[in-house]
């Protein structure tokens, strides 16, 4: 054998002897979500939260306030207000379900094709990084991935997959158990609906009450950035008025 082959097969096995030192991808969503405050039962409460950040857009940074709503597995609302250009806009989008809408200065539309896709991926991904349905519903299929260095820390690696769903990849902080990123491939409105990369990393979890909450939410697109976001308020429920989910 040569040399590089005997290197190349001593680099897999102690490759392979890592990997199996790691937790099973149950183990490590228990933790996180423990870690976050919750119970590890399968239950994905409603969620709302505020929001201030920045947009990028072709090098123009937007800065916006927003109002979200989340009802699991696949309601999300937000009310969005921005000023581009010196002109101050008032967005309002929902999905619910299979129904899409977008409206803003008072006028509401349906939204189809790509960009309906779009928005209901984005419902899909707020219920996978909500963790708590990971471990409990077998439409879910979780396998370990090699895990990457998130902000210089070490991290296991999850892959979510669901049948006629976009994969997602989740990244935990090995020592806290934390969610430190996740990755997901996605079509971009502002490339033509091109299909990119888009990476979000979760930053300064602090207490919030009872739960950890992150207070910077970073978002790549592309390998450049997009959303520079800080949540607030964040607060779970039972249930949120249905008619949040309605045509706004």
């Amino acid at each position: 054998m040569s040399r590089f082959a005997l290197a190349t097969v001593l680099a897999f096995v102690a490759s392979s002897a890592l990997r199996a030192q790691d937790p099973e991808p149950k183990e490590t969503l228990t933790k996180a979500i423990k870690a976050q405050g919750f119970k590890d039962d399968g239950k994905a409460l409603a969620q709302s939260w505020k929001d201030t950040g920045t947009v990028d857009v072709s090098g123009m940074k937007i800065d916006y306030t927003a109002d979200f709503w989340f009802r699991p597995p696949d309601g999300l609302r937000f009310e969005l207000m921005a000023e581009v250009m010196g002109l101050k806009l008032a967005i309002k989008h929902v999905t619910a379900g299979d129904m899409v809408w977008d409206g803003m200065d008072g006028k509401v539309e349906e939204v189809k094709g790509e960009k309906k896709d779009y928005s209901k991926v984005q419902a899909y991904y707020i219920w996978v990084t909500s963790l708590t349905p990971l471990n409990h519903d077998k439409q879910f299929k979780l396998s370990s991935v090699v895990g990457k260095k998130v902000n210089d820390k070490p991290t296991l690696g999850i892959l979510i997959e669901r049948k006629d769903k976009p994969e997602i990849t989740l990244y935990f902080d090995k020592e806290t158990g934390l969610l430190a990123k996740s990755e997901i491939t996605v079509k971009d409105e502002f490339q033509g609906w091109k299909d990119v990369l888009q990476e979000v990393f979760y930053e300064d979890w602090k207490d919030s009450g009872d739960m950890k909450v992150f207070g910077r939410m970073r978002v790549m697109r592309d390998g450049k950035a997009f959303i520079d976001s800080k949540p607030s308020e964040p607060k779970l429920s039972e249930k949120l008025d249905p008619k949040l989910f309605e045509k706004p």
